[in-house]
């Protein structure tokens, strides 16, 4: 009995003895003091662990370094192993669209209301871009590129979703042209420009403008008037030879001056004639008297 059990002592013995130089012979291949088979990075010695899993190391410094050590994240540019939703290689926190729909996530969340809310990390939550400017319609000025900013095509009457109506075709053919100095007539829009169209005539009639575009007759009236009393005053002045005469006329200047009957500019004119005359008159009548006064002597 004791021998049985001495034999098997050595046999477990023998054993030990046999697995123990193994255990030790454990290789390092880049002598970083962790096995190769404990090291995710056998030939790397400044990296040896992977926590996340994302194929970065957790040791800083290095040049496969994970920027975000505790996060699985498949970036490669800026910053590594952080996460990607797009998977275009940049790191959500410094991607301007972070889902990769095309429209930026500042202007996601600006078209974004109390009802309706984009999510910037999913690519099928997307505002509506109709022109495909990247700008969501819900904050584009002009919805179909054309160049007429919606407001207008509204008011005229034409499409704002549709880039080949405008408010210069929507009566059939061309009936507007833009004027701009320097280069002329065009069809185009011109924000520099001056309109000249039938929409626009007809959304003026039918506006506040019809005011203003019905006082037009007035104003050439009044304007008519008042240069024809300037012709009329300017020629009297022309004719006058006394001081007494030139009085009345600056009165009859004044009142006319005062009642809006002449432009001011107009009676800034005629007063500084008056001065003129007044002066030649003035040195008329002294030289008169000079003489008078020689004859009797």
């Amino acid at each position: 009995m004791h021998q049985c059990a001495a034999r098997i002592f050595l046999l477990l013995l023998a054993l030990l003895l046999l697995t123990l130089p193994s255990a030790q012979a454990q290789e390092d291949s880049d002598g970083d003091g962790h096995d190769d088979p404990d090291d995710a990075y056998p030939d790397n010695p400044d990296a040896w662990s992977d926590s996340d899993g994302d194929g970065y190391a957790d040791q800083p410094n290095t040049n496969i370094s994970d920027d975000c050590p505790n996060t699985y994240g498949l970036s490669k540019q800026h910053m590594f192993g952080c996460i990607d939703t797009d998977r275009d290689w940049v790191p959500d926190v410094l991607d301007d669209d972070i889902d990769g729909d095309g429209i930026t996530n500042n202007l996601e969340l600006a078209a974004s209301n109390a009802l309706v809310k984009f999510d910037i990390f999913d690519p099928e939550s997307v505002p509506s871009d109709s022109d495909f400017d990247t700008i969501p319609d819900v904050i584009d000025d002009d919805d179909d590129n054309d160049g007429w900013l919606d407001v207008v095509e509204l008011e005229r009457g034409s499409d704002p979703l549709d880039e080949y109506e405008t408010p210069f075709n929507i009566y059939g053919g061309n009936t507007g042209w833009f004027y701009v100095v320097g280069e002329g007539f065009t069809t185009e829009h011109q924000e520099s420009g001056m309109e000249l169209s039938a929409s626009w005539v007809l959304s003026a009639l039918s506006s506040e403008l019809i005011i203003p575009i019905a006082l037009v007759p007035v104003y050439i009236i009044i304007w008519v008037v008042r240069h024809r009393n300037f012709v009329r005053f300017d020629a009297e002045l022309e004719s006058l030879e006394t001081l007494e005469e030139l009085k009345e006329s600056e009165g009859r200047i004044n009142e006319s001056l005062r009642r809006r009957r002449i432009h001011t500019y107009h009676g800034l004119i005629l007063r500084n004639m008056v001065e003129v005359l007044e002066d030649e008159l003035d040195s008329y009548w002294f030289e008169r008297y000079a003489r008078g006064e020689d004859s009797e002597e």
